[in-house]
């Protein structure tokens, strides 16, 4: 199963930080936890206060065990030191699962 997350963060320069930051890290310890990051992205425009990630999920797994796994867990607390989480405003997750190509 992928899934479609838009972080939306306070401003421009929160969401640069969060990109630049925290995900390098992220595409090395979310994988511990089952968690393929496919792609991420900064958002453009008017969107430039959010980051875009697509990731996938082991099938038939409980995706929220799996968040709440790796969010309490001592990597996510290293991944996100020195960043407020209080920064990121809204999470949207979307669940995918066909393509046309």
């Amino acid at each position: 199963m992928k899934q479609l997350r838009i972080y939306t963060l306070k401003n421009k320069q929160s969401a640069a930080k969060y990109f630049r930051e925290c995900w390098p890290k992220h595409m090395v310890s979310l994988p511990k936890f089952g968690i393929f990051v496919n792609n991420v992205y900064i958002g453009g425009n008017e969107q430039e206060n959010q980051v875009i990630a697509v990731v996938t999920f082991p099938d038939d797994c409980d995706i929220n065990l799996v968040n709440q796994n790796y969010m309490r867990s001592k990597e996510f607390s290293n991944d996100m030191s020195g960043f407020n989480m209080s920064d990121i405003i809204n999470v949207d997750e979307i669940n995918i699962s066909g393509t046309l190509f």
